[in-house]
């Protein structure tokens, strides 16, 4: 009864580990996400120098959030969207927004990939 129990026990532990892992990780990404698109927002109007705060402000928060992150997921995921954010942030300082957008879009694509293998379906657990 006891070897039930402390099996239990830890699956419980598992379980919980599981569910605080994926609820840490989409809310970053939502929030990165968010971020990103308030960048484009201010692309969209011209307004370059909110941009960059913005940028270098996103910039900063996935730097000081990456080793978190980068403990739970593939380290190459999460430096590429790391450079994927500096480059961004150059094509703002540069004034290449036809640059910036698609280093956009292909961040935003990275972080919903990452959140996607997050979700516990069959293919990512087999």
């Amino acid at each position: 009864m006891k070897r039930l129990i402390i099996s239990v026990l830890l699956l419980a532990f598992c379980v919980a580990g599981a569910i605080i892992e994926t609820v840490y990780i989409s809310g970053s990404v939502d929030s990165y996400t968010d971020t990103i698109e308030k960048i484009d927002g201010y692309m969209l109007r011209d307004d370059f120098e909110n941009a960059v705060a913005e940028c270098d402000k996103l910039n900063n928060d996935w730097s000081d959030s990456a080793h978190g992150i980068d403990a739970l997921l593939i380290h190459d995921y999460v430096d590429g969207i790391g450079f994927s954010i500096a480059q961004m942030k150059s094509y703002i300082e540069n004034g290449s927004p036809d640059l910036y957008f698609s280093e956009s879009e292909k961040t935003k694509k990275a972080l919903a990939s990452i959140k996607d293998s997050e979700y516990p379906y069959a293919e990512n657990i087999l």
